[in-house]
């Protein structure tokens, strides 16, 4: 009986050994398919940008790097939930991705003088209000994570507590 157990408990050691390794290429393939989307996606903002740069119109460059980047975002982090179902919060990285590069882009064209249309008094008081509102959304992406992980942390505690 020992020897039976022994040859089934080696048989099913290599069962798990193969669907861990089959796990880790459907993962690792996932992961290039992740990251060439986002490489797309960067070159497509970036070829909107500079579209935008050439017809002349500094808001079709802001406009469609936002719109770009909230879309690519969205798709990346779909196809990412459909490979890691415990991913969530696809809508909020989308937002949160596209706000903070319509920041950098607006900052960008602002310090390069290419937005004369932002020297006005209420142009500037538009764009630190676009300031307080990243932090924000900054603020809140990084701060719920964190309060996240500690409330689950605190319950995992909670219960091997009560063991």
């Amino acid at each position: 009986m020992g020897i039976i157990t022994s040859i089934m408990l080696d048989h099913s050691f290599y069962q798990v050994s193969y669907l861990n390794s089959e796990l880790h290429d459907h993962l690792h393939e996932g992961w290039k398919k992740t990251t060439a989307i986002g490489c797309i996606v960067a070159a497509a903002s970036i070829g909107v940008f500079f579209l935008g740069q050439i017809i002349g119109n500094a808001s079709w460059s802001i406009a469609g790097v936002g719109i770009v980047t909230f879309f690519g975002m969205l798709i990346i982090s779909s196809y990412y939930s459909i490979h890691n179902p415990d991913s969530k919060g696809t809508m909020r990285k989308a937002i949160a991705t596209s706000m903070i590069s319509v920041y950098v882009v607006v900052l960008g064209l602002l310090f390069s003088d290419q937005l004369p249309d932002l020297q006005t008094e209420t142009a500037m008081e538009l764009m630190k209000n676009f300031s307080y509102i990243i932090m924000t959304v900054i603020g809140f992406y990084f701060g719920s994570k964190g309060v996240t992980e500690f409330l689950e942390f605190w319950k995992g505690r909670e219960v091997n507590d009560s063991i």
